[in-house]
């Protein structure tokens, strides 16, 4: 089938240009085979580059085989998806698990495959299986089937990896769908290198080492400079599946950025004109940074304004209200690590496509796998983080981890998923039965996380055994006496639970007379 080639547009008036569009092993994904480029092709699934309304997105993920999991099988929404469950059971597993489904894409990119093997499957990642002789053996294959939408019009698209073998010198193994997905991703790159107009979708992992790694928060940035390599758009898939970002490519950017900025203002007062269209371009990415960080921290914290500071040994700084003007380095941890996570997509939206300006971190479609959303936050911050997070970076899909009552406590029923056992005693993924969206955390607590919002103290057992006997009337019996006694003394009147059974009784003496 022939048909005009939209890079056509691109060539000089009059020049004819026909291209091949045909349908790739992708399962549907459309490429134009362009005559005048080389032969190179070019994805035809997204004509309107500008719009910034791409769809990608991960549907479900099957796992055979890999660490905890035997036979696994979990769908996502396509905006948001919190995974719960208790400590070691599967949640950090599940986004490893999507870090291996993404790595296809990925490393079609040439920057993005310097990732390397930490977004393959691992021998220690095959599941050892226990036997009645005590023993432990792997299970092979070891296999993660990924379903998803990776452009505007296809559906249903499946990949595979899997490791068959346990020996040294074998790798991961991709299907024809994970093949084709790399060659898409190569196609993007062409696409980039022909100077067009294409939007990129963002993949990152956040793991929970984001916070600072090898000192990134304190490097001053006196010397720094970008690799040749940095300029490029594609730069924005180095190492983003690796377990632990590093905040210094953001701030070695970002300052080159704010520098680059400068100097454009400085050039157009000493010129008496308006700054350069390249000194404009930079105004709005700092701006879209500055937002997007000023989204997520500002409301609950007060701090806002990222920016690069000569005067404070020429670091990265934040702005308050009441404490001035300080370092990044000397913030809290919570703050800090909010600032690296949010600086780490906005920083990937604009590298990627800066063509949409100040809009690129509302307009940059993509996938984002968060371990523990909510690390080291307030209970307050909790509560407004994944909303703030779904505001800054609207057409992302987000999968994340968490902990935390206030955290569940913000999203519907539907946007959870619990980890835990059937009851056959196999892993499975789930929706809650309990509703989560406005409810209080203990109730929360209580009914989808399955934990008594009653710390297990040792006064518990009695302050249930006086709450029994006061709620049958039994309360002025010599044994009732007693205990109220001994868990006054050890929990003061002024605890919720006594106080409400001092009230009880009080009603119960008034309505003897």
């Amino acid at each position: 089938m022939a048909s005009a080639c939209w890079m056509e547009a691109r060539l000089p008036p009059g020049t004819k240009l026909m291209a091949t569009l045909f349908v790739s092993p992708f399962y549907g994904l459309h490429l134009v085979c362009c005559p005048n480029c080389n032969g190179r092709c070019f994805p035809y699934a997204w004509p309107d580059d500008e719009t910034g309304e791409n769809t990608v997105r991960l549907d479900t993920l099957r796992m055979q085989n890999y660490r905890c999991f035997g036979e696994f099988e979990i769908d996502f929404d396509p905006h948001l998806t919190i995974l719960i469950a208790s400590n070691g059971g599967g949640k950090t597993t599940i986004l490893d698990a999507a870090r291996v489904a993404l790595w296809p894409f990925v490393k079609g990119f040439d920057l993005g495959g310097q990732t390397g093997k930490s977004a393959t499957i691992q021998i220690e990642d095959v599941r050892l299986a226990p036997f009645g002789s005590g023993n432990m053996e792997s299970q092979v294959p070891s296999v993660i089937e990924a379903k998803g939408i990776w452009w505007e019009k296809a559906d249903d698209c499946r990949w595979l990896q899997q490791r068959v073998s346990l020996k040294k010198s074998t790798n991961t193994i991709g299907d024809a769908g994970s093949k084709a997905l790399t060659l898409y991703g190569k196609s993007l790159q062409d696409s980039v290198r022909s100077d067009a107009h294409v939007t990129l979708p963002m993949v990152t992992y956040l793991g929970t080492s984001r916070l600072w790694f090898e000192g990134r928060f304190s490097s001053a940035a006196a010397q720094t400079t970008l690799d040749k390599s940095e300029y490029s758009r594609t730069s924005a898939y180095l190492n983003c599946l690796s377990y632990s970002s590093s905040f210094k490519t953001f701030t070695a950017w970002y300052i080159w950025m704010y520098r680059s900025y400068r100097e454009a203002q400085l050039i157009a007062l000493e010129r008496g004109e308006e700054m350069s269209d390249t000194g404009q371009r930079f105004e709005k990415i700092i701006s879209a940074v500055k937002e997007a960080i000023d989204r997520l921290i500002k409301a609950p914290t007060g701090w806002h304004r990222l920016e690069y500071s000569a005067s404070h040994q020429q670091q990265l700084v934040m702005h308050h209200p009441d404490q001035g003007i300080l370092p990044v380095e000397m913030l809290s941890d919570g703050l800090r690590n909010t600032i690296a996570m949010v600086a780490d997509l906005a920083f990937r939206a604009c590298k990627l496509n800066p063509h949409l300006g100040e809009r690129a971190p509302l307009q940059t479609p993509g996938i984002a796998l968060i371990d523990e959303v909510d690390m080291f936050l307030h209970p307050f911050w909790q509560q407004t983080i994944v909303g703030s997070l779904r505001a800054a970076f609207p057409a992302m899909q987000f999968i994340v981890t968490t902990h935390s009552p206030q955290v569940l406590s913000t999203v519907r029923r539907e946007n959870i998923r619990v980890i835990g056992k059937d009851a056959q005693g196999r892993l499975i993924a789930s929706r809650p039965l309990a509703m989560t969206y406005g409810e209080p955390s203990n109730s929360v607590l209580r009914s989808v996380m399955q934990v008594d919002p009653q710390p297990p103290v040792d006064e518990k057992p009695g302050l249930l055994q006086l709450t029994e006997w006061v709620d049958k009337g039994r309360y002025d019996e010599p044994q009732a006496i007693l205990l109220m006694q001994q868990i006054t003394e050890a929990l003061t009147e002024q605890h919720p639970q006594l106080q409400r059974l001092n009230r009880s009784i009080k009603r119960q003496k008034a309505l003897r007379g």
